[in-house]
C-alpha cells in the first residue's frame, strides 16, 4: 500500500491552518508543529473500520498527530495562546473533545446542555478564555450560542440567542468584539435524525453580535425568493468583510449563486459561468481565504471541483476539478491553498498559475484507508451521492495511534485507550460575566 493510501480521507470542511505554539482558527498562521518547520493543518476523517480521527499533518502531509473520537467530527477551533485545539460533533452530536496538536493528546471531553446539540463549530474569545459554540435548542426551535469558561474545564457559564434558526459558522471579526453567525436556516430535530424540517418556511441570515453582552448588532437576509440558500460556512476577508458559502435546499433544476459577499451594506450573491454553476450542484461545502486575504476557495463536493473568486472584484476567476474535494484551507503562501478529497488525496494548489502539487503522506502504522460515511459518501461527506444502509459507528483506539483518545463509556466519565477524560463541570449559567455589585442586565431579543 502506498504512502497515499495510508493517509485516510480527510473531512473537508475541518481542514484548518495554524501554527503548533498558537493555533488560532481565524489567523490561519503558519509555525512550528513538535519542532518542525512550517504549518499545522487538522482535520476530521474516517477509516477503514468506519472509526472516527481528528488528525493533524503538516505542510508536506506527514502526520503528527492521529486521535480517535467517538462520533464524526465536522469542525474545529483553536484557543489563541495556548496549545488546545477542539473538534466539535456534526449535528445532532453533543459532543466536543479539547485536544493538545503539540503534543497529540486528547485532554477532556465537554459536552453540549441537556436540551441542546452542537452544529459542529466553534469560536473564542480574543483572549482565549471563551468558547461561543452553535447550538440547537431543538424543542423550542431556536439557535444559541453556547459560552463556556475555557480557564475553568469549559465549565458552561451562559448562553446567548443566535437571532436564528440553525446556527452554523460562527467566526471573531478582526476588531475582535464582534461574533458573526451564519444561521443556516434549517430547522432539525435529534428525535428526526437529520431531516430538515422547515424548507418552506426557513429563513436563513447573517447575524452580527457584540460579544460582551450578546446584543444584535446587525441582521443580513436574502430577498424572499432566496430564501432557499442556507448560510452554512463563512470566512474572514482581508478588508474585513465576510465571504459566505451556501447551499440550495429548493428545486434542483433553480440556476442559484452559492456565493456571497457581505461587505456591511446587503449580501452581495456572486455569479459564476452557467456551466460551472451547473457543476456545483446546488452545494458550497467549504470556504477558505487565502494568506493575502485576497482571493477565495469555495468547494463543491458534489461536482467534483474547487471554484475561486477574486474577493476584491467579487467575481468568479476560475476552477479546478478534485474528485469529491471539499476541504479548503491557506497555506503559509499568499496565492495557495491546500485541497483534500473524500478518497484521501492531498494537494497544493496555486489558481492565479493552476499549478497543483500532490503531497505524499507518511502515516502512523494503521492509518488506513477513509470510507464511505453513513451516507455512503467518502470521507463522511455530507450529502448522499448514493444511498446506502448506515455504516457502524464505534470509538476506539487505532493501531499506532499515539496519545489520549475520547471513547464512550458510563455517564461519570469517558474513558479510552486507557485514558480517562475528565468531563467539563457544570454549574448554573452565568453570562455576560459582571464585576462584584454590578446589576445584571436583562438579556438581548
Amino acid at each position: 500500500m502506498s504512502d497515499s493510501d495510508q493517509t485516510g480521507a480527510l473531512d473537508r470542511r475541518q481542514l484548518l491552518l495554524g501554527s503548533g505554539l498558537l493555533v488560532a482558527g481565524l489567523a490561519l498562521r503558519a509555525g512550528r508543529a513538535r519542532g518542525a518547520e512550517g504549518a499545522l493543518f487538522v482535520s476530521c476523517r474516517v477509516d477503514a473500520e468506519a472509526s472516527h480521527h481528528v488528525t493533524g499533518i503538516d505542510g508536506s502531509g506527514r502526520v503528527r498527530f492521529d486521535l480517535p473520537l467517538p462520533e464524526r467530527g465536522h469542525s474545529l477551533a483553536f484557543r489563541p495562546g495556548a496549545h488546545e485545539g477542539l473538534v466539535f460533533a456534526r449535528r445532532p452530536g453533543t459532543f466536543a473533545v479539547a485536544f493538545d496538536p503539540v503534543a497529540g493528546i486528547a485532554l477532556r471531553r465537554i459536552d453540549a446542555a441537556r436540551g441542546r446539540h452542537f452544529y459542529g463549530h466553534g469560536a473564542f474569545s480574543p483572549d482565549g478564555r471563551y468558547l461561543f459554540t452553535s447550538e440547537n435548542d431543538y424543542e423550542a426551535g431556536r439557535g444559541v450560542l453556547g459560552v463556556r469558561d475555557a480557564t475553568d474545564g469549559y465549565r458552561q457559564i451562559g448562553e446567548l440567542a443566535s437571532f436564528g434558526v440553525g446556527p452554523h459558522e460562527l467566526l471573531l471579526m478582526p476588531d475582535g468584539t464582534t461574533l458573526a453567525v451564519a444561521n443556516g436556516g434549517i430547522r432539525t430535530h435529534p428525535d428526526r435524525d437529520r431531516a430538515k424540517l422547515n424548507l418552506d418556511s426557513m429563513t436563513p441570515s447573517l447575524a452580527y453580535l457584540d460579544l460582551a453582552d450578546g446584543r444584535l448588532r446587525g441582521d443580513y437576509r436574502l430577498a424572499e425568493e432566496q430564501h432557499q440558500l442556507s448560510i452554512r460556512h463563512i470566512a474572514v476577508l482581508g478588508s474585513g468583510r465576510v465571504a459566505i458559502a451556501m447551499q440550495y435546499e429548493g428545486d434542483i433544476r433553480d440556476p442559484v449563486p452559492l456565493v456571497g459577499i457581505h461587505d456591511g451594506g446587503r449580501i452581495r450573491l456572486l455569479q459564476a459561468p452557467a456551466d460551472v454553476q451547473a457543476q456545483m450542484r446546488q452545494y458550497g461545502g467549504s470556504i477558505a481565504v487565502d494568506r493575502g486575504g485576497s482571493l477565495i476557495a469555495v468547494s463543491a463536493p458534489r461536482g467534483n471541483l474547487i471554484t475561486f473568486w477574486d474577493a476584491a472584484a467579487g467575481a468568479y476567476l476560475s476552477s479546478t476539478m478534485v474528485a469529491d474535494g471539499c476541504g479548503v484551507a491557506p497555506t503559509e503562501r499568499p496565492g495557495a491553498f491546500l485541497i483534500t478529497s473524500g478518497l484521501g488525496q492531498i494537494m497544493r494548489f496555486e489558481p492565479e498559475s493552476g499549478r497543483r502539487t500532490m503531497l505524499e503522506p507518511a502515516g502512523p502504522a494503521g492509518f488506513g484507508l477513509g470510507q464511505p460515511s453513513a451516507h455512503g459518501r467518502p470521507a463522511g461527506l455530507r450529502g448522499p451521492l448514493l444511498r446506502r444502509p448506515p455504516t457502524t459507528r464505534r470509538c476506539g483506539p487505532s493501531p499506532g495511534t499515539s496519545g489520549g483518545a475520547c471513547g464512550e463509556a458510563p455517564r461519570h466519565r469517558r474513558r479510552a485507550g486507557g485514558l480517562a477524560l475528565p468531563r467539563a463541570r457544570r454549574r448554573r449559567p452565568r453570562w455576560p460575566p459582571r464585576a462584584a455589585g454590578a446589576r445584571r442586565r436583562p438579556a438581548p431579543g
